[in-house]
């Protein structure tokens, strides 16, 4: 009985080890042709055109010849500081009788603060600035921060009156465009102590601060200038206005629209002479005084202001 049940019991033992030595075999050779079989790829759906993001083009051609220096970036908005000027009464006539002056030597000249770029006259009530700093750039998280820091500073100072010395031209940083500005005389230092108060706010932000030897102006128009050279669009570069920033990506077809906005080397050395001779009496009287009385700060298109105790 023991050896019939150990013949049973190997015979049993061998035909399923065969058996299963098979399967595996065969499980093996079955995977190998579907490992051979060609794999269809699915093509994942296309995002909707409302959900694609864009990379905005910068096109000088739409923007009078102006180009930007700093790529757009989500998130972080354009922003600067300043002391609105309302252009009104005598004031008013002296920036429209200086815009003449300037267009009859320097066609080419654009307008800032309203002025109409054919006539050369304002309408209505226009305002130009006095900047307290260079444009800056602000993350969302840097906003608050930033408010505080100009509401402190505006509620650290009273109201005081300035007026405007003389004119001159002041040239961008990037050396692209020239501006005819007044140049602010008495209140200097009061619009220094101003600047000066954001100035730690603007370093923690690892921001420039305000020029060492500021000359507080008011710009009223400025001339496009030849580039020192010839290098792309991309390198040759100012920020839009104070206002924003966004790609230096250029658009190859507003190289050739840029042709139909003329450049100058320099501003003919006339200019400031004749309006200093002409209107330079009437700038530094009456007319060319005015109250500060608030400091305004816009990031983006927001502009958030506060009056000066007082």
């Amino acid at each position: 009985m023991k050896r019939t049940h150990s013949a049973v019991l190997v015979s049993y033992t061998n035909y399923s080890s065969s058996s299963s030595e098979n399967e595996d075999e065969n499980t093996k050779e079955e995977k190998t042709q579907l490992s051979r079989l060609p794999v269809k790829k699915r093509k994942l759906p296309t995002l909707a055109a409302h959900l694609t993001p864009t990379v905005p083009i910068d096109d000088p051609s739409k923007h009078q010849g102006r180009t930007r220096v700093m790529p757009h970036v989500d998130g972080q908005w354009a922003a600067y500081v300043y002391v609105p000027l309302v252009l009104r009464g005598a004031l008013r006539s002296v920036v429209e009788r200086a815009m003449g002056i300037v267009k009859e030597q320097v066609p080419s000249t654009r307008n800032l603060g309203g002025l109409d770029p054919d006539s050369g006259s304002v309408a209505g009530m226009h305002e130009l600035h006095v900047s307290l700093t260079r444009p800056f750039f602000l993350h969302g998280h840097q906003r608050e921060e930033m408010k505080r820091a100009v509401r402190d500073a505006a509620k650290a100072h009273a109201p005081f009156a300035a007026s405007f010395a003389a004119f001159l031209n002041l040239t961008n940083d990037e050396c692209t465009r020239t501006f005819l500005c007044m140049e602010v005389g008495a209140g200097h230092q009061e619009l220094r102590s101003l600047s000066k108060a954001l100035t730690a706010t603007l370093q923690s932000f690892r921001q420039k601060e305000y020029y060492e030897r500021p000359r507080f102006h008011a710009s009223f128009a400025w001339v496009l200038l030849d580039p020192p050279t010839q290098p792309s669009l991309s390198q040759t570069s100012e920020p839009l206005s104070p206002l924003s920033a966004d790609s230096v990506l250029c658009d190859p077809e507003s190289e050739k629209n840029l042709k139909s906005f003329p450049t100058i080397p320099h501003l003919p050395d006339t200019v400031i002479p004749t309006l200093n001779s002409e209107l330079g009496l009437q700038l530094k009287g009456p007319p060319g005084i005015f109250d500060v009385g608030e400091v305004r700060l816009r990031i983006g298109k927001d502009i958030f202001s506060w009056r000066l105790p007082g």
